[in-house]
Protein backbone atom coordinates (compact mmCIF):
# COMPACT_ATOMS: atom_id res chain seq x y z
CA UNK A 1 0.00 0.00 0.00
CA UNK A 2 2.80 2.39 0.94
CA UNK A 3 4.70 1.52 -2.23
CA UNK A 4 1.63 2.22 -4.36
CA UNK A 5 1.11 5.61 -2.71
CA UNK A 6 4.77 6.50 -3.20
CA UNK A 7 4.62 5.61 -6.89
CA UNK A 8 1.51 7.75 -7.37
CA UNK A 9 3.14 10.65 -5.52
CA UNK A 10 6.32 10.50 -7.61
CA UNK A 11 4.31 10.28 -10.82
CA UNK A 12 2.27 13.35 -9.85
CA UNK A 13 5.45 15.22 -8.92
CA UNK A 14 6.90 14.45 -12.36
CA UNK A 15 3.84 15.88 -14.10
CA UNK A 16 3.82 19.01 -11.95
CA UNK A 17 7.49 19.67 -12.62
CA UNK A 18 6.99 19.36 -16.35
CA UNK A 19 9.44 16.45 -16.59
CA UNK A 20 8.75 12.79 -17.19
CA UNK A 21 10.99 9.83 -16.56
CA UNK A 22 11.50 6.62 -18.46
CA UNK A 23 9.53 4.88 -15.73
CA UNK A 24 6.31 6.87 -16.09
CA UNK A 25 6.12 8.01 -19.72
CA UNK A 26 7.38 7.38 -23.23
CA UNK A 27 10.32 9.53 -24.17
CA UNK A 28 9.29 12.30 -26.56
CA UNK A 29 10.09 12.26 -30.24
CA UNK A 30 12.18 15.26 -31.33
CA UNK A 31 12.22 17.20 -34.60
CA UNK A 32 14.24 20.33 -35.28
CA UNK A 33 13.51 22.35 -38.43
CA UNK A 34 16.49 24.57 -39.19
CA UNK A 35 16.10 27.35 -41.76
CA UNK A 36 19.26 28.69 -43.39
CA UNK A 37 19.94 32.46 -43.10
CA UNK A 38 16.41 33.39 -42.04
CA UNK A 39 15.99 36.75 -40.33
CA UNK A 40 14.70 37.18 -36.79
CA UNK A 41 11.51 38.83 -38.06
CA UNK A 42 11.01 36.92 -41.30
CA UNK A 43 7.97 35.00 -40.02
CA UNK A 44 4.60 36.69 -39.59
CA UNK A 45 4.45 35.68 -35.92
CA UNK A 46 7.75 37.52 -35.36
CA UNK A 47 6.47 40.70 -36.98
CA UNK A 48 7.05 40.60 -40.73
CA UNK A 49 4.35 42.72 -42.40
CA UNK A 50 4.06 40.59 -45.56
CA UNK A 51 5.26 37.06 -44.76
CA UNK A 52 2.86 34.18 -45.34
CA UNK A 53 3.94 31.65 -42.72
CA UNK A 54 0.71 30.20 -41.26
CA UNK A 55 2.32 26.91 -40.22
CA UNK A 56 5.28 28.48 -38.45
CA UNK A 57 2.76 30.82 -36.84
CA UNK A 58 0.66 27.81 -35.78
CA UNK A 59 3.70 26.26 -34.13
CA UNK A 60 4.09 29.49 -32.17
CA UNK A 61 0.40 29.55 -31.25
CA UNK A 62 0.57 25.94 -30.08
CA UNK A 63 3.88 26.41 -28.29
CA UNK A 64 6.27 29.07 -27.02
CA UNK A 65 8.06 31.70 -29.10
CA UNK A 66 11.36 32.96 -27.72
CA UNK A 67 12.49 36.53 -28.34
CA UNK A 68 16.10 36.18 -27.13
CA UNK A 69 17.54 33.07 -28.74
CA UNK A 70 21.08 33.08 -30.10
CA UNK A 71 22.98 31.19 -32.77
CA UNK A 72 26.42 29.91 -31.84
CA UNK A 73 28.12 31.15 -35.02
CA UNK A 74 27.75 33.75 -37.74
CA UNK A 75 27.98 31.35 -40.69
CA UNK A 76 26.53 27.94 -41.48
CA UNK A 77 29.07 25.38 -40.26
CA UNK A 78 29.92 27.09 -36.95
CA UNK A 79 26.27 27.52 -36.01
CA UNK A 80 25.46 23.88 -36.78
CA UNK A 81 28.54 22.77 -34.86
CA UNK A 82 27.35 24.59 -31.74
CA UNK A 83 23.90 23.04 -32.05
CA UNK A 84 25.16 19.48 -32.46
CA UNK A 85 27.93 19.53 -29.84
CA UNK A 86 27.11 22.35 -27.42
CA UNK A 87 30.64 23.64 -27.91
CA UNK A 88 31.38 27.14 -29.18
CA UNK A 89 32.81 26.85 -32.70
CA UNK A 90 36.02 28.75 -31.96
CA UNK A 91 37.08 25.87 -29.69
CA UNK A 92 37.70 23.69 -32.77
CA UNK A 93 41.24 23.92 -34.19
CA UNK A 94 40.18 22.31 -37.48
CA UNK A 95 37.11 23.69 -39.21
CA UNK A 96 34.38 21.08 -38.66
CA UNK A 97 33.09 21.24 -42.25
CA UNK A 98 36.31 19.50 -43.26
CA UNK A 99 37.45 18.00 -39.97
CA UNK A 100 34.32 16.87 -38.17
CA UNK A 101 33.77 17.23 -34.44
CA UNK A 102 37.11 15.87 -33.21
CA UNK A 103 35.49 13.09 -31.20
CA UNK A 104 33.27 15.39 -29.15
CA UNK A 105 29.85 14.12 -28.12
CA UNK A 106 26.87 15.03 -30.27
CA UNK A 107 23.22 15.25 -29.36
CA UNK A 108 22.42 12.52 -31.88
CA UNK A 109 25.05 10.19 -30.47
CA UNK A 110 23.83 10.66 -26.90
CA UNK A 111 20.18 10.12 -27.80
CA UNK A 112 21.02 7.14 -29.99
CA UNK A 113 22.58 5.54 -26.93
CA UNK A 114 19.24 6.07 -25.17
CA UNK A 115 17.35 4.08 -27.80
CA UNK A 116 16.42 6.88 -30.19
CA UNK A 117 16.25 6.23 -33.93
CA UNK A 118 18.14 9.18 -35.39
CA UNK A 119 18.04 10.82 -38.80
CA UNK A 120 19.30 13.83 -40.69
CA UNK A 121 17.81 15.26 -43.88
CA UNK A 122 18.96 18.28 -45.88
CA UNK A 123 22.01 20.46 -45.57
CA UNK A 124 25.02 18.80 -43.94
CA UNK A 125 28.14 21.02 -43.68
CA UNK A 126 29.35 19.42 -40.45
CA UNK A 127 32.06 17.03 -41.55
CA UNK A 128 33.79 15.10 -44.33
CA UNK A 129 31.52 12.05 -44.10
CA UNK A 130 27.77 11.85 -44.42
CA UNK A 131 27.09 8.16 -44.10
CA UNK A 132 24.93 6.16 -41.67
CA UNK A 133 26.54 5.94 -38.26
CA UNK A 134 28.27 9.33 -38.43
CA UNK A 135 27.71 11.15 -35.12
CA UNK A 136 25.31 8.38 -34.06
CA UNK A 137 22.90 9.17 -36.92
CA UNK A 138 21.17 6.07 -38.33
CA UNK A 139 19.77 7.59 -41.52
CA UNK A 140 21.39 10.46 -43.44
CA UNK A 141 19.98 12.15 -46.49
CA UNK A 142 22.40 15.02 -47.19
CA UNK A 143 23.45 16.74 -50.37
CA UNK A 144 24.96 20.26 -50.62
CA UNK A 145 28.01 19.00 -52.51
CA UNK A 146 29.72 17.86 -49.31
CA UNK A 147 31.02 14.50 -48.21
CA UNK A 148 30.47 13.06 -51.66
CA UNK A 149 26.90 14.29 -51.74
CA UNK A 150 25.34 15.95 -54.78
CA UNK A 151 23.65 19.32 -54.68
CA UNK A 152 20.02 19.32 -55.77
CA UNK A 153 19.36 22.00 -58.37
CA UNK A 154 16.06 21.01 -59.99
CA UNK A 155 13.19 23.46 -59.87
CA UNK A 156 10.22 22.03 -58.01
CA UNK A 157 6.73 23.50 -57.98
CA UNK A 158 6.86 22.83 -54.24
CA UNK A 159 10.24 24.50 -53.70
CA UNK A 160 13.83 23.33 -53.53
CA UNK A 161 13.46 21.63 -50.11
CA UNK A 162 10.36 19.52 -50.82
CA UNK A 163 12.41 16.32 -51.10
CA UNK A 164 13.90 16.92 -47.64
CA UNK A 165 10.47 16.89 -46.03
CA UNK A 166 9.33 13.88 -48.09
CA UNK A 167 12.33 11.92 -46.78
CA UNK A 168 11.77 13.06 -43.20
CA UNK A 169 8.09 12.10 -43.30
CA UNK A 170 8.97 8.69 -44.73
CA UNK A 171 11.44 8.11 -41.89
CA UNK A 172 8.90 9.20 -39.27
CA UNK A 173 6.26 6.86 -40.70
CA UNK A 174 8.68 3.94 -40.31
CA UNK A 175 9.71 4.99 -36.79
CA UNK A 176 6.28 6.05 -35.51
CA UNK A 177 6.62 3.68 -32.57
CA UNK A 178 9.38 5.99 -31.35
CA UNK A 179 11.34 7.42 -29.90
CA UNK A 180 12.99 9.22 -32.82
CA UNK A 181 15.11 12.30 -33.36
CA UNK A 182 15.17 14.10 -36.74
CA UNK A 183 17.22 17.02 -38.11
CA UNK A 184 15.38 18.75 -40.97
CA UNK A 185 17.91 21.27 -42.24
CA UNK A 186 16.56 23.46 -45.02
CA UNK A 187 18.52 25.22 -47.73
CA UNK A 188 15.82 27.90 -47.77
CA UNK A 189 16.39 30.84 -47.72
CA UNK A 190 20.17 30.61 -48.27
CA UNK A 191 21.40 32.16 -51.53
CA UNK A 192 20.53 31.62 -54.34
CA UNK A 193 16.93 32.58 -53.64
CA UNK A 194 15.46 31.72 -57.01
CA UNK A 195 11.89 30.37 -56.68
CA UNK A 196 10.07 29.01 -59.69
CA UNK A 197 7.41 31.14 -61.39
CA UNK A 198 4.82 28.78 -59.90
CA UNK A 199 5.97 29.56 -56.37
CA UNK A 200 6.01 33.30 -57.01
CA UNK A 201 2.53 33.08 -58.48
CA UNK A 202 1.34 31.05 -55.48
CA UNK A 203 2.57 33.76 -53.15
CA UNK A 204 0.50 36.36 -54.97
CA UNK A 205 1.08 40.02 -55.77
CA UNK A 206 3.12 42.28 -53.51
CA UNK A 207 3.57 46.04 -53.37
CA UNK A 208 5.96 46.87 -50.54
CA UNK A 209 5.23 49.84 -48.31
CA UNK A 210 8.76 50.56 -47.11
CA UNK A 211 7.44 52.57 -44.17
CA UNK A 212 6.29 49.32 -42.54
CA UNK A 213 9.92 48.25 -42.05
CA UNK A 214 12.68 49.37 -39.71
CA UNK A 215 15.16 52.07 -40.75
CA UNK A 216 17.86 49.39 -41.05
CA UNK A 217 15.75 47.47 -43.55
CA UNK A 218 15.10 50.65 -45.46
CA UNK A 219 18.87 50.91 -45.93
CA UNK A 220 18.74 47.50 -47.60
CA UNK A 221 15.93 48.72 -49.83
CA UNK A 222 18.02 51.75 -50.81
CA UNK A 223 20.96 49.49 -51.70
CA UNK A 224 18.65 47.35 -53.82
CA UNK A 225 17.35 50.32 -55.76
CA UNK A 226 20.86 51.75 -56.20
CA UNK A 227 21.85 48.51 -57.92
CA UNK A 228 18.83 48.73 -60.22
CA UNK A 229 16.55 46.35 -58.38
CA UNK A 230 12.81 46.44 -57.71
CA UNK A 231 12.17 46.14 -53.97
CA UNK A 232 8.72 44.59 -54.33
CA UNK A 233 9.86 42.00 -56.87
CA UNK A 234 12.87 40.93 -54.82
CA UNK A 235 10.91 40.85 -51.57
CA UNK A 236 8.25 38.77 -53.31
CA UNK A 237 10.87 36.21 -54.37
CA UNK A 238 12.27 36.01 -50.82
CA UNK A 239 8.84 35.55 -49.26
CA UNK A 240 7.78 33.02 -51.91
CA UNK A 241 10.68 30.81 -50.83
CA UNK A 242 9.73 31.16 -47.17
CA UNK A 243 6.13 30.30 -48.04
CA UNK A 244 7.34 27.16 -49.84
CA UNK A 245 9.22 26.10 -46.70
CA UNK A 246 6.20 26.92 -44.56
CA UNK A 247 3.97 24.78 -46.80
CA UNK A 248 6.29 21.80 -46.26
CA UNK A 249 6.23 22.40 -42.50
CA UNK A 250 2.44 22.30 -42.72
CA UNK A 251 2.54 18.94 -44.50
CA UNK A 252 4.89 17.60 -41.82
CA UNK A 253 2.65 18.77 -38.97
CA UNK A 254 -0.42 17.32 -40.68
CA UNK A 255 1.29 13.94 -40.99
CA UNK A 256 2.31 13.97 -37.34
CA UNK A 257 -1.34 14.55 -36.43
CA UNK A 258 -2.50 11.73 -38.71
CA UNK A 259 0.01 9.34 -37.13
CA UNK A 260 -1.13 10.28 -33.63
CA UNK A 261 2.29 11.71 -32.79
CA UNK A 262 1.37 15.31 -32.02
CA UNK A 263 1.19 14.99 -28.24
CA UNK A 264 4.47 13.18 -27.78
CA UNK A 265 6.64 15.03 -30.27
CA UNK A 266 8.78 18.08 -29.57
CA UNK A 267 8.86 20.23 -32.71
CA UNK A 268 11.33 23.10 -32.82
CA UNK A 269 11.78 25.75 -35.49
CA UNK A 270 14.85 28.00 -35.72
CA UNK A 271 17.52 29.39 -38.07
CA UNK A 272 21.27 28.87 -38.14
CA UNK A 273 22.01 32.63 -38.09
CA UNK A 274 20.70 35.91 -39.36
CA UNK A 275 20.13 36.93 -42.98
CA UNK A 276 22.72 37.83 -45.53
CA UNK A 277 22.79 41.39 -46.82
CA UNK A 278 22.61 42.56 -50.41
CA UNK A 279 26.04 42.08 -51.95
CA UNK A 280 27.51 42.92 -55.34
CA UNK A 281 29.22 40.41 -57.58
CA UNK A 282 32.75 41.00 -56.28
CA UNK A 283 32.34 38.27 -53.67
CA UNK A 284 30.29 35.78 -55.68
CA UNK A 285 30.57 32.13 -54.80
CA UNK A 286 32.60 29.81 -57.09
CA UNK A 287 29.39 28.21 -58.34
CA UNK A 288 28.27 31.64 -59.63
CA UNK A 289 31.40 32.70 -61.50
CA UNK A 290 30.65 30.76 -64.66
CA UNK A 291 27.19 32.28 -64.81
CA UNK A 292 28.64 35.77 -64.28
CA UNK A 293 31.03 35.30 -67.21
CA UNK A 294 28.10 34.28 -69.39
CA UNK A 295 26.17 37.36 -68.36
CA UNK A 296 29.09 39.63 -69.27
CA UNK A 297 29.11 38.07 -72.74
CA UNK A 298 25.42 38.78 -73.12
CA UNK A 299 24.38 35.14 -72.88
CA UNK A 300 21.14 34.09 -71.14
CA UNK A 301 21.39 34.13 -67.37
CA UNK A 302 19.73 30.77 -66.93
CA UNK A 303 16.65 29.71 -64.98
CA UNK A 304 15.39 32.73 -63.13
CA UNK A 305 17.78 35.62 -63.59
CA UNK A 306 21.40 36.65 -63.35
CA UNK A 307 23.69 36.67 -60.37
CA UNK A 308 22.93 40.33 -59.69
CA UNK A 309 19.19 39.66 -59.67
CA UNK A 310 19.59 36.69 -57.34
CA UNK A 311 21.81 38.68 -54.98
CA UNK A 312 19.12 41.34 -54.74
CA UNK A 313 16.67 38.67 -53.61
CA UNK A 314 18.49 38.66 -50.24
CA UNK A 315 15.63 40.42 -48.46
CA UNK A 316 15.91 38.84 -45.02
CA UNK A 317 14.46 40.96 -42.22
CA UNK A 318 15.69 41.25 -38.63
CA UNK A 319 13.52 44.17 -37.57
CA UNK A 320 15.44 46.71 -35.47
CA UNK A 321 18.49 44.46 -35.07
CA UNK A 322 21.80 45.69 -36.41
CA UNK A 323 23.96 43.57 -38.69
CA UNK A 324 23.42 40.17 -40.26
CA UNK A 325 25.19 37.00 -41.30
CA UNK A 326 29.01 37.18 -40.98
CA UNK A 327 28.99 39.55 -37.97
CA UNK A 328 28.31 39.28 -34.26
CA UNK A 329 25.78 42.07 -33.88
CA UNK A 330 22.26 41.05 -32.90
CA UNK A 331 21.06 40.81 -36.50
CA UNK A 332 23.68 38.15 -37.15
CA UNK A 333 23.22 36.01 -34.05
CA UNK A 334 19.69 36.53 -32.72
CA UNK A 335 17.39 33.99 -34.38
CA UNK A 336 13.77 32.85 -34.25
CA UNK A 337 13.16 29.94 -31.87
CA UNK A 338 9.81 28.20 -31.39
CA UNK A 339 9.17 25.09 -29.29
CA UNK A 340 5.97 23.03 -29.39
CA UNK A 341 5.34 20.09 -27.08
CA UNK A 342 1.64 19.83 -26.18
CA UNK A 343 0.92 19.44 -22.50
CA UNK A 344 4.47 20.41 -21.52
CA UNK A 345 5.47 23.61 -23.31
CA UNK A 346 2.91 26.40 -22.70
CA UNK A 347 0.86 27.26 -25.76
CA UNK A 348 0.57 30.80 -27.08
CA UNK A 349 3.37 32.04 -24.85
CA UNK A 350 5.93 34.64 -25.88
CA UNK A 351 9.06 34.47 -23.76
CA UNK A 352 10.61 37.94 -23.77
CA UNK A 353 12.93 37.36 -20.84
CA UNK A 354 14.83 34.08 -21.16
CA UNK A 355 18.21 34.23 -22.89
CA UNK A 356 18.67 30.90 -24.63
CA UNK A 357 21.16 29.60 -27.15
CA UNK A 358 21.36 26.89 -29.76
CA UNK A 359 24.29 25.66 -27.65
CA UNK A 360 21.62 24.72 -25.08
CA UNK A 361 20.02 22.22 -27.48
CA UNK A 362 22.11 19.23 -26.35
CA UNK A 363 21.99 19.73 -22.56
CA UNK A 364 18.30 20.66 -22.63
CA UNK A 365 17.30 17.55 -24.56
CA UNK A 366 19.48 15.42 -22.32
CA UNK A 367 17.64 16.81 -19.29
CA UNK A 368 14.23 16.19 -20.83
CA UNK A 369 15.06 12.64 -21.92
CA UNK A 370 16.90 11.67 -18.74
CA UNK A 371 20.24 11.34 -20.54
CA UNK A 372 23.08 11.81 -18.07
CA UNK A 373 25.94 14.12 -19.04
CA UNK A 374 28.63 16.12 -17.28
CA UNK A 375 27.39 19.70 -17.64
CA UNK A 376 30.95 21.04 -17.38
CA UNK A 377 31.84 19.35 -20.66
CA UNK A 378 29.54 21.67 -22.62
CA UNK A 379 29.27 25.39 -23.32
CA UNK A 380 25.47 25.46 -23.32
CA UNK A 381 23.24 24.75 -20.37
CA UNK A 382 19.96 23.06 -19.55
CA UNK A 383 17.26 25.56 -20.55
CA UNK A 384 14.35 23.17 -20.03
CA UNK A 385 12.85 25.47 -17.36
CA UNK A 386 12.45 28.15 -20.02
CA UNK A 387 10.96 25.68 -22.49
CA UNK A 388 8.46 24.43 -19.92
CA UNK A 389 7.32 27.91 -18.92
CA UNK A 390 9.33 28.41 -15.75
CA UNK A 391 11.80 31.08 -14.68
CA UNK A 392 15.21 30.63 -16.26
CA UNK A 393 18.29 32.72 -15.55
CA UNK A 394 21.33 31.97 -17.63
CA UNK A 395 24.46 31.14 -15.62
CA UNK A 396 26.97 30.77 -18.47
CA UNK A 397 27.85 33.68 -20.76
CA UNK A 398 27.42 33.42 -24.52
CA UNK A 399 30.64 33.80 -26.50
CA UNK A 400 31.38 34.31 -30.18
CA UNK A 401 34.58 34.39 -32.20
CA UNK A 402 35.43 33.30 -35.72
CA UNK A 403 38.13 30.74 -36.46
CA UNK A 404 41.01 33.17 -36.85
CA UNK A 405 43.54 33.88 -34.09
CA UNK A 406 43.28 37.69 -34.33
CA UNK A 407 39.51 37.95 -34.83
CA UNK A 408 37.65 39.97 -32.19
CA UNK A 409 35.40 38.22 -29.70
CA UNK A 410 31.95 39.07 -28.40
CA UNK A 411 30.30 38.19 -25.09
CA UNK A 412 26.74 38.43 -23.82
CA UNK A 413 26.36 38.16 -20.05
CA UNK A 414 23.07 39.16 -18.46
CA UNK A 415 21.70 42.29 -20.10
CA UNK A 416 25.12 43.30 -21.41
CA UNK A 417 26.90 42.56 -24.66
CA UNK A 418 30.51 43.54 -25.34
CA UNK A 419 32.27 43.53 -28.72
CA UNK A 420 36.05 43.68 -28.57
CA UNK A 421 37.76 46.29 -30.70
CA UNK A 422 39.08 45.28 -34.11
CA UNK A 423 40.91 46.98 -36.98
CA UNK A 424 37.73 48.57 -38.34
CA UNK A 425 36.28 49.30 -34.91
CA UNK A 426 38.82 51.29 -32.93
CA UNK A 427 37.25 50.75 -29.53
CA UNK A 428 35.26 48.14 -27.67
CA UNK A 429 31.50 48.45 -27.77
CA UNK A 430 29.20 47.81 -24.82
CA UNK A 431 25.44 47.58 -25.21
CA UNK A 432 22.49 46.94 -22.94
CA UNK A 433 20.76 44.67 -25.45
CA UNK A 434 17.61 44.40 -23.34
CA UNK A 435 16.99 48.14 -23.52
CA UNK A 436 18.84 48.61 -26.83
CA UNK A 437 18.53 45.48 -29.01
CA UNK A 438 19.51 47.54 -32.06
CA UNK A 439 22.94 48.19 -30.48
CA UNK A 440 22.77 51.92 -31.17
CA UNK A 441 24.18 53.34 -27.92
CA UNK A 442 27.71 52.34 -27.02
CA UNK A 443 27.87 52.55 -23.22
CA UNK A 444 31.53 51.56 -22.76
CA UNK A 445 32.52 55.08 -21.65
CA UNK A 446 29.58 55.39 -19.24
CA UNK A 447 30.15 51.94 -17.68
CA UNK A 448 33.90 51.26 -17.78
CA UNK A 449 33.64 48.83 -14.85
CA UNK A 450 31.17 46.61 -16.70
CA UNK A 451 33.18 46.85 -19.91
CA UNK A 452 36.35 45.86 -18.06
CA UNK A 453 34.64 42.94 -16.31
CA UNK A 454 33.21 41.54 -19.53
CA UNK A 455 36.46 42.10 -21.37
CA UNK A 456 38.32 40.09 -18.73
CA UNK A 457 35.86 37.19 -19.09
CA UNK A 458 36.19 37.30 -22.86
CA UNK A 459 39.97 37.40 -22.75
CA UNK A 460 40.08 34.51 -20.27
CA UNK A 461 38.01 32.41 -22.67
CA UNK A 462 40.08 33.44 -25.67
CA UNK A 463 43.23 32.34 -23.83
CA UNK A 464 41.87 28.77 -23.85
CA UNK A 465 41.29 28.70 -27.61
CA UNK A 466 43.56 27.20 -30.27
CA UNK A 467 46.55 29.35 -31.20
CA UNK A 468 46.10 28.53 -34.89
CA UNK A 469 43.26 27.24 -37.05
CA UNK A 470 43.04 24.92 -40.03
CA UNK A 471 40.21 26.25 -42.18
CA UNK A 472 40.75 23.92 -45.14
CA UNK A 473 37.49 22.78 -46.73
CA UNK A 474 35.87 25.95 -45.39
CA UNK A 475 33.36 26.54 -48.16
CA UNK A 476 31.17 28.40 -45.70
CA UNK A 477 28.90 30.92 -47.33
Amino acid sequence: MKATFLALFLGTLGVLSGHTSAADATKPNIIIIFADDMGWQDAACYGHPYAKTPNIDRLAADGTRFQQCYATGVTCCPSRTGLMTSKFPATYAKYPAGGGFAGRATVTELLHQQGYATAHFGKWHIGPEAKPGTYGIDTIGAEEGEAGGKRRTEKSARGRDAHIYDSAISFIEKQKGGPFYVNIWDHIPHHPVNPSPALIEAFGPLAVDEAKFSPLMQEKFAACKKLGGDVSAHMRAWLAELKAMDDEIGALLKRLDALGLRENTIVVFSSDQGPEGIRDNTDAEPSERKQMKQEKKGKPAGDGGGVSDLRLNAMGYSGPLRGGKHNQYEGGVRVPFIVRWPGHVPSGRVDEKSVVSLADWLPTLCAITGTKINADDFDGEDASKAWLGGDFTRTKPLLWKTSAPQSPGTIRDGQWKLHHANRKRGESELYDVVADPGEKNNLAAQHPDIAQKLSAKLEAWQATLPKSYDKSDDGDK
